[in-house]
């Protein structure tokens, strides 16, 4: 994510990715990423090679979300941040779901790599086998709706 402002660093860019998820907005969510940005979810890995991409895919997953009636109601808990490097560290982002359909919420945790480069900062990776394995647990039509 380029930024013309002050870097926010690891905590800044996990609160901010918090409110772009309450707020869900793909476009948002997608602009705290690194490219290209891989993720990995149970012996899966995905890319996006570019913002339009993610943008493409991260809108899409929101709306999934809402259809398949996990809904759009996923709120940020906690996180904690492990250092690396001085450039580099593991955010451990806790997230909480309120499912429009009556299913009782839940939480997980996922990982997510935080990357400085210059003027540049985000996300370079994560992982995210608590999320969907989770989902799929109560939502098993989520990819084929």
């Amino acid at each position: 994510m380029t930024t013309t402002t002050a870097l926010k660093g690891p905590e800044g860019l996990c609160r901010s990715y918090g409110q772009a998820m309450l707020d869900k907005d793909g476009r948002a969510i997608a602009g705290h990423y690194l490219f290209p940005y891989i993720s990995f979810t149970l012996g899966h890995v995905h890319s996006f090679d570019d913002r339009a991409t993610a943008d493409a895919a991260c809108t899409d997953q929101v709306a999934r979300f809402g259809r398949s009636g996990v809904g759009t109601d996923i709120r940020l808990i906690d996180y904690k941040i492990v250092p690396v490097s001085e450039d580099a560290a593991l955010c451990h982002l806790t997230w909480e779901v309120y499912p429009v359909n009556g299913t009782p919420g839940w939480s997980w945790t996922n990982v997510y790599g935080y990357r400085r480069k210059g003027d540049e900062e985000g996300f370079e990776f994560n992982v995210s086998d608590n999320e969907i394995g989770e989902v799929l647990k109560r939502f098993p039509d989520f990819y084929s709706l």
